[in-house]
């Protein structure tokens, strides 16, 4: 292992987060707002990142696997830390609040404790969206991009930190693809920014919201988030969220390479299948209990879909009013989570699919013991290691939820909160059940109780595994 390489690139990742506050303060001095706060959270990330760069100027620039997974798990906290200055430094929030704001960000999860957003300087809310925007493709994916110019190795950072289970190149080198992914990140991101102001939004709004939706984040300037805003702005966000709960690839080949194949994928059609089932459902019975009419019913119930199954965490409505049938799909939707390779959090569709196909095969085997079974995706067979990946991971994430919602409840959180709180932190939602539901926040957990939800964003966000090893003995001893 190479400390000196590992902290070389968590001094990039400082320096990357002073220069992106640059714009937020370019904001506070245009709408005549103070940009101290801001200037003093640059200087000090800067500082930081200028002091590494000088210490480790002679280190050797070959990444190992450890060192990898050591800089991405160390890279997602120091960014929670670093990016919660500006909170801290304007007043408005504790050490604690302000990491669990910005781990909220970076890992797109969109669980607040701001009670009332709209009081905060655009300049602050701006940079609460750029975080979830940078954090949607991963900071440390942009790293990537960046890292060869020091003559730095990238392969291994971007194996550890890429979203979901698989991490299919689209180039032969590893350099290549953190660019193209930001590319089309970028593009998605500016056509919704015209889209969003189409829909009624002023510039600011559309920037914030674009941000936040395409990384599937769910950070909102409104304290009514996008209840706030027209039907149109409504529609048009369910299409930004989905994209952003869609597998990079899928987008990379169909606006690059023109490759309609893509969506044939046996994941993206289950996708879709999802949203569409449960956008049905859940429309026939509010047109059923509530007053709503077919296009306020439709609407509703397919933004809330999409929001809850790409964790983003946006609300048209108070969904907490809705029949507890209906809540309780909302979190089996939170469980699954979007595509493999997108922006979204959960376990991802494909693993779903995987665990079914085994159920399946396990059952078949069953009736006929001696039929030789294999199970594939899009008619590629699939690895029994890619299995147990799948069964471990609903295992863990089963057995981290339940402990950190045990552990809250003890905190004297109530149970449906705490369980609620945990799921939603973990699968990277935002809004959970009862006192941290739609319309709520998390200003009322214990502050210890915070510190831990932040930090099971960032071990929802990496998948577990990449923070679990860490803890191995193995890990340290070669």
């Amino acid at each position: 292992m190479n400390i000196l390489l590992d902290l070389r690139v968590l001094s990039v990742l400082a320096g990357l987060l002073a220069g992106f506050q640059l714009f937020p303060v370019l904001l506070a001095l245009a709408f005549e707002e103070s940009p101290t706060a801001l200037l003093q959270s640059m200087l000090v990330s800067g500082s930081l990142s200028a002091v590494g760069l000088y210490v480790t100027r002679k280190t050797s620039t070959q990444l190992r696997p450890r060192d990898g997974y050591l800089v991405v798990s160390a890279g997602w906290y120091l960014a929670a830390v670093l990016g919660g200055l500006p909170y801290v430094f304007h007043g408005g929030m504790g050490w604690v609040d302000a990491f669990f704001e910005t781990a909220s960000g970076f890992t797109t999860t969109g669980s607040t404790v701001m009670t009332d957003i709209e009081v905060w300087p655009q300049s602050i809310l701006l940079w609460r969206s750029i975080t979830q925007w940078l954090g949607g493709m991963g900071i440390l994916v942009m790293a990537v991009a960046i890292l060869p110019f020091l003559g730095i190795g990238s392969a291994q950072l971007i194996r550890a930190e890429v979203p979901g289970p698989t991490k299919d190149r689209m180039t032969p080198r590893m350099i290549d693809t953190a660019r193209i992914l930001w590319g089309v990140y970028v593009g998605i991101t500016l056509f919704s920014v015209g889209m969003f102001m189409l829909c009624g939004m002023n510039w600011l709004e559309a920037i914030d919201h674009s941000f936040t939706a395409i990384a599937t984040g769910g950070f909102s300037t409104r304290n009514l988030s996008l209840a706030a805003f027209s039907p149109a702005a409504q529609w048009w966000s369910v299409v930004v969220m989905a994209m952003g709960g869609m597998n990079f690839l899928i987008h990379y080949r169909f606006f690059i390479r023109r490759d309609t194949a893509v969506f044939k994928y046996e994941e993206f059609l289950g996708y879709l299948a999802i949203i569409g089932f449960f956008s049905l459902y859940i429309c026939l019975v509010l047109l059923r209990e509530t007053s709503l009419d077919w296009e306020e019913s439709l609407r509703h119930a397919t933004f809330q879909v999409v929001s809850i199954m790409t964790t983003t965490g946006f609300a048209s409505i108070d969904w907490e009013q809705w029949p507890g049938g209906l809540q309780l799909m909302l979190g089996t939707l939170m469980v699954i989570g979007g595509m493999s390779g997108s922006t979204g959090g959960g376990i991802k569709v494909v693993r779903g699919l995987i665990i079914i196909k085994t159920i399946q095969n396990v059952t078949t085997r069953l009736l006929h013991p001696h039929q030789i079974l294999s199970l594939k995706m899009d008619d590629v067979p699939i690895s029994r290691e890619f299995i147990e990946n799948c069964i471990a991971m609903l295992i863990l994430a089963i057995g981290v939820v339940m402990t950190t919602g045990m552990v809250l409840n003890a905190m004297g959180v109530d149970l449906l909160t705490a369980m609620g709180a945990a799921l939603t932190c973990w699968a990277n939602v935002g809004p959970g059940f009862a006192n941290v539901g739609a319309m709520d926040n998390f200003s009322q957990i214990p502050t210890l109780g915070k510190a831990m939800l932040a930090s099971v964003m960032i071990v929802g966000r990496l998948e577990i595994f990449t923070v679990l090893m860490l803890f191995s003995s193995r890990f340290w001893r070669y």
